[in-house]
């Protein structure tokens, strides 16, 4: 029998549904994370009120008990995962990336720049596309690479293939964070205003190397009112909006504006369009859906945590919304704290992980103060060349099939 222990996570729209809330919630539920795409995609998220933007590393990022992975598909910013990694103190026994991983170099993002997709795509041009094309062309150098050229990243470059399969074997619930939206996927989107790569829930599946056996469930994410970065990032069928009419129909007594977190554009805004919902609905066959920012709906929902406590406004729009798509809305946030959050999943909807997993990991021995002071300190080097072992006598070890 095959342990069906993977979920994924998609967004339904053009992005910035607040995936990144949602994984960032559901973190302490999966003993594993897996992340495809690139750094051209921020997920927000609060951990005690600290307000976190993740452009790497998988949101479980705040369970210490949730191994984390970047999958095949993926492409780094190496300075964007240095920084990410210091932020969060993280080893090698918790993060993994694999090792045909694309690097995205200065060359990836001086063409872009030189190019002119930010004005006909609105791109963000952090590099990533040219990168994946330099991966299709087989012109470009995987992290691995770059891993055995280099002690500080060594250690973290692996088979994540073969890592994520023995999480699963051993029965451990893993999420696969996925990353834009479905109306930016390159092979259903809106083409050209689209990513550079697939994000739909089978798509996380082939980028993380998981059989489609192993697949438990879908939770789509979307918004009350969908957006599309700022600038020339094409049409959608429902009418443009703009934040003050947003702000008037909340009653909001602050204006609702947002930006985009990499760069910083405000962002364009819609009514509801059902036709890409639709769309997404068919391809990725989600079993719930989060829905994000109800306070735009109705201002004085702001924070509540209980169903019964919201707006008759807000109680409508969900129970109509849901009766349209036929699907569960079991997640709804009402703000963007971690607590500003409805949970009406069942039991049988939620995950259940094993405590502590990294004890049952053949990791070897990681000092303290692996980095040292700082990420290019040359201490790992230093402590490769004194040849240190665990107090057991076992060889430091790199390889981690976890």
């Amino acid at each position: 029998m095959r342990n069906k222990t993977v979920d994924c996570l998609v967004g339904l729209q053009w992005g910035s549904e607040a995936k990144g809330k949602v994984s960032g919630y559901l973190g302490p539920e999966y003993n594993a994370m897996v992340r495809s795409g690139g750094p051209q995609a921020g997920h927000t998220f609060f951990d005690k009120d600290v307000k976190h933007i993740n452009r790497q590393v998988p949101c479980g990022v705040i369970n210490p008990n949730c191994l984390l992975y970047l999958s095949a598909n993926s492409l780094v910013n190496l300075e964007v995962l240095g920084s990410e990694i210091r932020r969060y103190n993280l080893y090698p026994d918790r993060l993994m990336l694999d090792n045909h991983t694309m690097v995205i170099t200065d060359k990836h993002i001086n063409r872009e720049q030189k190019s002119s997709l930010e004005n006909k795509l609105a791109s963000t041009l952090e590099g990533v596309g040219a990168a994946q094309s330099e991966k299709i062309w087989r012109e470009g150098y995987l992290f691995d690479h770059y891993a055995n050229k280099d002690p500080e990243l060594y250690f973290f470059s692996n088979d994540t293939v073969k890592a994520i399969n023995e999480q699963i074997q051993k029965k451990h619930p893993v999420l696969l964070e996925g990353t834009q939206g479905f109306g930016l996927s390159l092979n259903h989107g809106e083409y050209p205003y689209v990513t550079s790569r697939d994000v739909t829930s089978s798509a996380l599946l082939s980028d993380a190397g998981i059989s489609p056996t192993h697949y438990n469930q879908t939770i789509g994410v979307m918004r009350t009112y969908p957006i599309r970065v700022g600038g020339n990032s094409g049409p959608t069928s429902s009418k443009e909006l703009t934040w003050e009419e947003i702000t008037n129909r909340s009653s909001s007594s602050e204006p609702l504006i947002e930006y985009t977190t990499v760069t910083g554009r405000m962002r364009r805004t819609f009514e509801q369009d059902f036709e890409i919902l639709e769309k997404a609905i068919l391809v990725n066959q989600p079993d719930q859906i989060a829905l994000m920012f109800l306070d735009y709906i109705n201002a004085t929902d702001y924070g509540k945590t209980k169903f019964d406590d919201l707006s008759a406004k807000s109680q409508k729009y969900i129970n109509n919304l849901e009766e349209r798509l036929n699907i569960p809305i079991t997640l709804i946030g009402t703000g963007p704290g971690e607590k500003h959050m409805i949970d009406l999943r069942e039991d049988n909807q939620k995950r259940y992980p094993i405590e502590n997993p990294l004890e049952d990991l053949d990791c070897g021995f990681w000092p303290t103060n692996f980095y040292g002071s700082d990420w290019d300190s040359g201490y790992i080097k230093e402590f490769l060349d004194r040849k240190m072992t665990d107090e057991k006598g076992s060889p430091f070890k790199r390889k981690i099939f976890c």
